[in-house]
């Protein structure tokens, strides 16, 4: 298996920066539900589960239970869809969390990879206020 997810992908420095954003909202959204959550933020691999550094790794009572894949405009391609395949098969769900306007590329990629039964898509938007 591939050992990671984030040092394979080389993304503009605003994408990497919104990305590490969504992992930390994701942290505090989930704090509440799970009472362990670990996370790969940037090209850190400080937390592994079954061999891949998953962006955050969503745990209860011991046990994985949900892992999830923050991607951006220029991570969601057939390449990174390879990589979807491999984490759908770890024994704890896939959640990935892709740009709302870029959830139908997303979902396509999926689909014509055989991954729509195995991954769960949810999106995040980024607003600026002035």
């Amino acid at each position: 298996p591939s050992s990671c997810g984030a040092a394979d992908r080389e993304i503009p420095a605003d994408e990497r920066l919104l990305h590490d954003r969504v992992i930390r909202r994701v942290e505090a959204r989930y704090s509440g539900l799970h009472k362990d959550i670990r996370s790969n933020p940037g090209e850190e691999e400080n937390f592994e589960f079954e061999g891949f550094f998953p962006d955050v790794i969503l745990g209860s009572y011991g046990q994985v239970v949900q892992i999830v894949e923050v991607e951006t405009e220029s991570t969601i391609n057939e390449d990174r869809a390879a990589y979807w395949e491999e984490l759908s098969k770890l024994p704890a769900q896939l959640v990935l969390l892709v740009p709302a306007e870029l959830k139908t590329r997303a979902a396509d990629l999926c689909w014509r990879g055989g991954l729509a039964g195995n991954v769960n898509i949810g999106t995040f938007e980024v607003s600026v206020r002035m």
